[in-house]
């Protein structure tokens, strides 16, 4: 009875997989919106033709999302047609070097935590967290210094400015709230092998 039961599954199993040509399922990636397309960090372009979720690729510049992989686009080479199911902008930001930097930029270093960080289509990525007062608009200020060591090698320096919006235990109306931010450093970082060095002041 196990066996038979076992093999019905398998049949509707693969009847069910027949029914849906879905290439890939909950695929996560970021890059830049171009002429109303999305083109990934990778090369990839997608086109939208299904969307599950709220937001417009139309509005932003840059931006993170999940996707189920419909097919291929006809005619075209790395493009395919997708169903957006998750959708949220990018802030990008440039980098400004310590030289450049104003007394302002310089002067406040308020606490940052960074729940991912990683490299792509030339920009650090990253997915920061900061504590504020959510019965508050205040916004707070994100910038990334860098400095050329004497060796060629590159310290980033992540800044935080909360603008006195700082955490308090005692506050009952702080949270933590998160974004996604990139840095273009293509231009910066002119070698594969590159050392980089980052810093912050941890939250």
């Amino acid at each position: 009875l196990f066996i038979s039961a076992a093999i019905g599954m398998l049949a509707l199993a693969a009847a069910s997989c027949q029914k849906d040509n879905t290439l890939y399922y909950g695929n996560l990636t970021m890059g830049n919106i171009r002429e109303g397309r999305f083109v990934s960090d990778q090369g990839n372009t997608f086109n939208v033709v299904e969307q599950t979720c709220a937001g417009k690729l139309d509005t932003m510049k840059r931006a993170i999302m999940t996707c189920d992989v419909l097919n291929a686009t006809s005619g075209a080479k790395d493009e395919y047609d997708v169903r957006l199911t998750q959708l949220s902008s990018v802030l990008t930001k440039q980098p400004i070097a310590a030289s450049d930097a104003t007394e302002g930029e310089l002067a406040v270093n308020d606490p940052v935590h960074i729940g991912r960080l990683w490299y792509s289509g030339g920009y650090l990525n990253l997915y920061i967290m900061v504590p504020f007062d959510k019965t508050k608009s205040q916004k707070h200020l994100i910038n990334l210094i860098y400095t050329k060591e004497e060796d060629g090698s590159l310290t980033f320096e992540l800044r935080h400015n909360a603008y006195s919006d700082l955490r308090n235990d005692e506050n009952v109306n702080m949270v933590l709230g998160a974004n996604y931010v990139s840095f273009p450093i293509l231009d910066i970082v002119n070698a594969e092998n590159a050392k980089i060095t980052i810093k912050c002041k941890w939250y």
